[in-house]
């Protein structure tokens, strides 16, 4: 259950942080209330959190607070650790969705209302943001809170355990990309695992200027170029981790290369880095005290009723042929028709080549597959160059299909939004504006909404009765992703919401 938080907005809380920045957390312990007459609840409706709530997220604060020292000066290492555990605490106690967490003013009234002398005793003499909530980045509590959120992960044993990959510093580096980046638990994740897999031991040995910390800069200011052309939520965990490896290697390439190094040595250096990096890093273990104060959630999830039967007669199995997914899914309706995939000869470099003979090659592509989004037949065109899709060779992608269009050599849908042509469905002007397909070599992403919208209309006119829900879990099946993350949902649903009819 959710609740709505107070909200202490800024004039009082301005007040009151400048009353109480020179006090210590001693003389500030009989301060705290779970009310004050300037809060205020915002009215969207919602169950208000009660006081006795308000009491005992104090009480589990300040006793994990004891353990780390409180109320004497904490060492670097006792903060670091109550930082950790209350990140947990925070986020698997407060009962609050991501929309109120992005609220100011609701740590305002926390720090400064509930637990003045434990935000006073975690930053004493704090700076206005550390208790005020101007930038969730630095609040003593409300950036813990999105730490935990960020990188929590129902399905492992330890939740939580991917707090202790990156640092305090090092997470606010995304935290504070979060309109673009750092507000997708998905793209989050897959940074972290990606980031714990590097060995950056013997990276910067002989070379000056190069650290950890610039590379990650250098990263992220990578993706955030990738962004508007990419929807990240969208992309499968494994396929994002690849992805998001190669934007890795070429800032460690890019940071030793301008660091002077001479590019062989680079490769065999980044190389070392890189190593075992795809494969599925074990992510140290919280601390035992951060363990012990978690709240196990329960993470059983039942099967749906559309699942696939994983334990069917072996002796059965090997005497059946096996059956197409669309088939197990929803036997009653025709088949799917099968993916043909582009399977020609490189174009060559799309970066060299012209623009009509590059127009010429997207429009080849999207002959054979269209429907097609314009993003896989980018990713297409550079593969079968034996490269992958960077910036400048999806520049001259984009206007190349810009070129095609305007030439009547091919159509493009919803090139008009946020993600522009590289977001947009590509095919002939004489083709099907939708076909709907079995899944065959695409990603998510990759796959048109109106076609997967289709699939949503095709199970539900063939079983009405069926809540939406247990549709797209059945539509999930039906394109090979036997189990429905949230991701996979979430752009399954917003493609049947886009096109409804």
């Amino acid at each position: 259950m959710s609740f709505l938080y107070p909200r202490l907005l800024r004039v009082p809380a301005r007040e009151l942080a400048k009353q109480y920045r020179e006090l210590s957390a001693a003389e500030l312990a009989g301060s705290w209330t779970t009310s004050d007459e300037s809060a205020v609840y915002v009215a969207t409706g919602g169950d208000r959190v009660p006081a006795a709530k308000l009491a005992d997220l104090r009480e589990l604060v300040v006793d994990l607070a004891h353990s780390s020292g409180f109320p004497n000066e904490p060492s670097a290492q006792q903060k670091s650790s109550f930082d950790l555990a209350l990140a947990v605490l925070l986020h698997s106690e407060m009962g609050i969705d991501p929309a109120e967490a992005a609220a100011g003013d609701i740590w305002a009234f926390l720090a400064l209302i509930v637990l003045p002398d434990v935000a006073h005793w975690r930053y004493p003499n704090p700076p206005g943001d550390r208790v005020r909530g101007t930038d969730l980045t630095r609040h003593v509590f409300g950036r813990l809170w999105w730490r935990a959120y960020l990188i929590y992960a129902p399905e492992d044993e330890e939740p939580y355990a991917a707090l202790t990959v990156l640092g305090e510093a090092a997470f606010d580096q995304i935290y504070a990309r979060r309109t673009a980046l750092g507000g997708s638990p998905h793209l989050v994740k897959s940074i972290l695992r990606v980031w714990n897999s590097l060995d950056f031991q013997d990276f910067s040995r002989g070379v000056t200027g190069v650290s950890e910390r610039a590379v990650l800069q250098d990263f992220l200011k990578r993706l955030l170029r990738l962004a508007p052309f990419v929807i990240f939520e969208a992309v499968e965990e494994q396929a994002l981790v690849t992805e998001l490896r190669a934007v890795a290697e070429e800032a460690l390439s890019a940071m030793l290369v301008n660091a002077g190094m001479p590019e062989e040595e680079a490769v065999v250096r980044v190389a070392h880095v890189l190593t075992d990096a795809g494969s599925a890093p074990q992510i140290s273990p919280l601390p035992d005290s951060v363990r012990t104060m978690r709240r196990r959630r329960d993470s059983s999830v039942s099967r749906s009723m559309f699942s696939l039967d994983p334990v069917a007669s072996t002796e059965h199995a090997a005497a059946a042929e096996p059956q197409p997914i669309w088939q197990q899914v929803v036997p009653e309706v025709e088949p799917l028709q099968s993916y043909k995939a582009y399977e020609g000869q490189s174009f060559g470099d799309p970066r060299e080549l012209g623009l009509r003979a590059l127009a010429d090659a997207v429009t080849e592509v999207v002959s054979v597959e269209g429907p097609v989004r314009a993003e896989r037949v980018y990713r297409l065109i550079t593969r079968l160059n034996g490269g992958r899709l960077r910036d400048n060779a999806r520049t001259a992608l984009v206007e190349a299909t810009k070129y095609a269009k305007r030439e009547n050599m091919i159509d493009a849908e919803n090139h008009l939004g946020r993600n522009g042509f590289a977001g947009a469905t590509l095919r002939l002007p004489d083709h099907p504006i939708c076909v709907l397909r079995e899944r065959g070599p695409r990603e998510l992403d990759e796959i048109p909404e109106r076609e997967i919208a289709a699939a949503v209309r095709m199970l539900q006119e063939a079983e009405p009765d069926v809540e939406l829900d247990d549709v797209i879990k059945r539509v999930s099946l039906l394109f090979g992703y036997e189990r429905c993350t949230r991701n996979v949902f979430e752009a399954i649903a917003e493609s049947a919401a886009r096109y409804p009819t």
